[in-house]
């Protein structure tokens, strides 16, 4: 038993009282609301309906007693669960969405973990909360898109507004120095939506393109490099790089991140599914065949690209954001509530 586990209590309209287990001890604190008879979820986090009334006030008087026998602490919160926040925000972006909630109340986490492929502008509100306050945020919701984008959604520890951010699909985007995406941040569910759909995705966007760009870039240098060094013994594996970037790009360039596509590149972009995957690369004629293929296709696909935006050749420095409301408080106390 261990005195230093705790169980946070949300109120949640879709899934009723919604408990967020944590501290060194979590494990007690898991095993006292199984046997209260509170429903599995998440990342140790457990559901209550309250559909039958009486049922969940049974669970309750049992939680409360079983945290009293295992010194466990509960804590009650009327702030609105990040699940809710999430879900409402999902529900209201183009594209289709869906929502896990992390509980980063566990060590480890696993959520804490995922958040280290956060992106975010030097100085954004997402990565001050998690590099300033990270040991007081309590659960963050993920949203994933259809398209691949990945976005995080948490509460200021200080001031309980909501602070969405881009994740990157890869760790090494996070690296490449281009115009990272940029975080926001609102008192509500429809303030943030607003920042959301008018400067984080667009900014996010814009960096996905950046970085695929750079990184088709780099895979072109590679298959230079093989085409003038003799026998290509990694076709198939340049072959794999060059077409996960050019589709990267492709995706990204089609959903209007810099606008209606210049009839050249439209061409291009529609006539080189098949090119990339067809080829023989069985034998070093083939291979050298294939290789002088996609040189071609890229090199038209960068400079094409290139002309929409300039930029993209050099490379990017991030450029700073200013904070909101920083510094924030003293770190003290984990969240708001109320001791039962």
């Amino acid at each position: 038993m261990s005195p230093t586990a705790h169980i946070t209590l949300h109120s949640s309209p879709d899934d009723g009282i919604v408990a967020l287990p944590g501290g060194p001890g979590a494990d007690w604190a898991v095993i006292a609301l199984d046997l209260a008879h509170f429903e599995s979820a998440d990342e140790g986090i457990h559901v209550l309906p309250m559909s039958d009334l009486d049922r969940a006030q049974k669970a309750l008087d049992t939680l409360y007693a079983n945290a009293h026998r295992f010194g466990i602490t509960v804590t009650t919160t009327p702030q609105t669960f990040i699940g809710d926040i999430g879900r409402g925000i999902a529900a209201r972006l183009d594209d289709s969405w869906t929502v896990e909630v992390g509980n980063c109340l566990l060590l480890p986490s696993d959520s804490r973990s995922r958040l280290n492929f956060l992106w975010d502008s030097l100085g954004g509100s997402l990565s001050y909360v998690m590099q300033s306050y990270s040991e007081q945020v309590s659960a963050v919701a993920f949203l994933c898109s259809e398209s691949g984008l990945e976005l995080a959604v948490l509460r200021r520890p200080w001031d309980g507004q909501i602070v969405v951010g881009a994740l990157a699909p890869e760790a090494q985007f996070a690296s490449l120095g281009t115009v990272a995406p940029v975080s926001v941040v609102a008192p509500d569910v429809a303030g943030v939506l607003k920042k959301v759909s008018e400067t984080l995705l667009p900014s996010y966007e814009h960096a996905l393109a950046q970085a695929h760009f750079q990184l088709l870039r780099g895979v072109l240098d590679r298959i230079r490099a093989a085409g003038t060094n003799g026998p290509l013994s990694r076709v198939w594996s340049l072959n794999e790089d060059l077409c996960h970037h050019w589709y990267g790009l492709d995706q990204h360039l089609r959903r209007g991140v810099y606008g209606p596509l210049p009839k050249a590149l439209d061409d291009l972009l529609r006539g080189t599914d098949v090119a990339l995957s067809e080829g023989n690369a069985q034998d070093e004629e083939g291979a050298v065949q294939l290789l002088e293929r996609w040189l071609r296709l890229g090199t038209q696909l960068v400079g094409l690209v290139q002309s929409l935006d300039p930029a993209l050749a050099a490379d990017a420095v991030p450029q700073p954001v200013s904070p909101v409301l920083l510094p924030g408080p003293p770190r003290q106390g984990r969240h708001p509530g109320t001791s039962r």
